[in-house]
Parts: structure tokens; C-alpha cells; sequence
């Protein structure tokens, strides 16, 4: 018989994970539960239950600073009126996770702590550079989530540590986007994930790229941050010449695999193009000029560059 404990506070999570070697934290379960019945998980290993720990919960914003708790359902993030305006890349991807039903309980820290290379919540973190707290017996540490995953299923997290909450921000002139390509429109992985995010220098269609950011997802062992973006955009709009170096810069990023959702070369000239097409619309959000809603599922969607083109 599985031991099964439900903990009240964050502390004594880790004093039971740090008493029953091998235990695993459980929350949503959509990932765990199937991979105990497939023998990919020990199906006796211990579970500890965190969904009763309060401090875990919920999506919280303070000035521009987003609190999102390791047990946040997906369905909260993508529901969230703020999210959906400030943070639009969280938004995007929380919207195509799964299924309705798989939303409502899964959570982003089984997203992120799950480790798949096709993860649709990474790239929007890496983006937003945001930062997770780890609770161990140490005690806390922070840690960027770029940083979080080293491989397939495999994370920083050590024996007896648990993710509390992960935080970002999102300042004014600031705007993102995810989009990704799949073989089907619902109920699958990613074939190709792709967040952006811009800070610019001010509105309207002459507006700057201060910093930005391409996180690439399902085309390496990890999500991957583009290299070298500010040497191509800083200063400037993003414009089609820039926007094709950003593309470039993004394939030249990818290590893909082939498999049954593509090919290696098919997933790296896609990630060119979605890298190229989230920038621009994170531009346009950035820069007060895109007033189309959340970008369309699979990649199809279009926003203006500076010199008045569809990108």
C-alpha cells in the first residue's frame, strides 16, 4: 500500500519528504498518476498531497510583481484578467495546455517540476525572467526558472526540496506572446512552443526595443533562451530586416529531435518563423498597437512591424 500524507504548511511538506527518501509531491497528478500506471514513476513510492498548503496557492499580483503559487491551476493563470493583459504569453500558453478538464487541475508547478522538453508554461517564464522559490531543509532559495530545468524529467531540485511559488514582472511598455505549431489543435504537445517579450521605450509604431526576450520550447532536451537579441533589436523597432535576423538566430538556437510531431529541419525552420511572429505581436502589445485579443492557437496569427508590414 502507497503511504500517503497531506501536509498544512510548506515545512512540514519538506520534513516528510526529507523523512521518506523517494516520496513524491503531488498536485494536479495529471502527469504523475499516468506515469505510475505506465511504470515510469515508482507506483509505491510515498505521495505527499500539497494541495492543502495554502501558501501555495493562487495567482496574486503586487504593483507590477505576479506571485503565482506552486499550485496554481493552469485554469487560474489562463483566466486571470490581468495575466491575460500583462502577462498575454502565460495566458496563450496556459489556454492550449490540454484539455478543460486537465486544466482546471493542473498546476504550474507540476508543469515546470514535470521537466518535459514540450512544457507550454516554460518559455512564458523564461521570457517574463521569472524567478522560483525552492523550500528544502536548508531553507529558501531563489532560482531563475530558465535555470530550474537541466534535462527530460530532470531538475535543480534536491532531496526534501519543493517549489513554493515562482514571481515576475511586468512593467509598464512591456508585452509578450506564445505561440506554438502542432500536428493536432487540441490535446496535444507542442511540436514547436515559442515565447517572446519586449520592453520598449515608449507607444506607437516607432517605438524602440529596450530589452527582449525568445524562449524556445520542444526543440531541445530544455526550453532555450535565443542568444545575442539585443545586438539585433536594441534601439530600434522591430523591423522586417530585424525581424528576419531574430528568426535566424532562433533556428541556429534549436538542437531538435524527429519524431511523430516533426521532423528536425521541419522544427527548426518553425521555430524561426514563430520566433520571428511572437516578437513582432509582444512588440505591437508592448507598444499600445495590438488590439487583437490573444493570438490565435498554432501559431496563426500576424501583428504590424514598425514600417507598417505584416509580419
Amino acid at each position: 500500500m502507497t503511504s500517503y500524507y497531506r501536509p498544512g504548511s510548506a515545512s512540514e511538506a519538506v520534513a516528510i519528504l526529507a523523512a521518506n527518501p523517494g516520496a513524491m509531491v503531488i498536485a494536479g497528478g495529471t502527469d504523475l498518476v499516468i506515469d505510475r500506471r505506465l511504470g515510469r514513476a515508482d507506483p509505491r513510492a510515498p505521495l505527499v498531497d500539497v494541495t492543502g498548503i495554502n501558501e501555495l496557492r493562487g495567482v496574486r499580483w503586487d504593483g507590477d510583481e505576479l506571485h503565482l503559487g506552486a499550485t496554481a491551476t493552469i485554469s487560474a493563470i489562463e483566466s486571470d484578467p490581468a495575466v491575460i493583459v500583462r502577462t498575454s504569453a502565460l495566458a496563450e500558453a496556459a489556454r492550449v495546455l490540454g484539455s478543460v478538464q486537465i486544466r482546471n487541475m493542473a498546476t504550474l508547478g507540476g508543469n515546470l517540476c514535470t521537466a518535459s522538453p514540450a512544457a507550454e508554461m516554460v518559455p512564458p517564464l523564461m521570457v517574463h525572467d521569472a524567478v522560483a522559490a525552492i523550500r528544502g531543509p536548508a531553507g529558501e532559495r531563489r532560482q531563475a526558472v530558465a535555470d530550474v530545468v537541466t534535462g527530460p524529467r530532470t531538475t535543480i531540485l534536491a532531496s526534501g526540496e519543493i517549489l513554493t511559488n515562482v514571481r515576475l514582472r511586468a512593467p509598464a511598455l512591456s508585452g509578450s506572446c506564445y505561440l506554438r505549431q502542432t500536428v493536432r489543435w487540441a490535446m496535444d504537445l507542442a511540436g514547436v512552443g515559442v515565447a517572446a517579450w519586449v520592453l520598449t521605450d515608449g507607444t506607437g509604431r516607432e517605438a524602440a526595443v529596450q530589452e527582449a526576450r525568445v524562449a524556445l520550447g520542444a526543440v531541445a532536451p530544455t526550453a532555450v533562451l535565443v542568444p545575442g537579441l539585443e545586438s539585433l533589436l536594441a534601439g530600434a523597432p522591430p523591423t522586417t530586416e530585424r525581424l528576419g535576423a531574430v528568426s535566424a538566430a532562433a533556428s541556429a538556437a534549436c538542437e531538435p529531435i524527429s519524431d511523430t510531431r516533426g521532423t528536425a529541419e521541419h522544427r527548426r525552420h518553425v521555430a524561426g518563423v514563430l520566433a520571428a511572429r511572437a516578437l513582432s505581436i509582444a512588440h505591437a502589445r508592448a507598444a499600445g498597437l495590438w488590439s487583437g485579443g490573444l493570438a490565435p492557437v498554432n501559431g496563426r496569427a500576424s501583428a504590424v512591424t514598425s514600417s507598417g508590414e505584416r509580419a
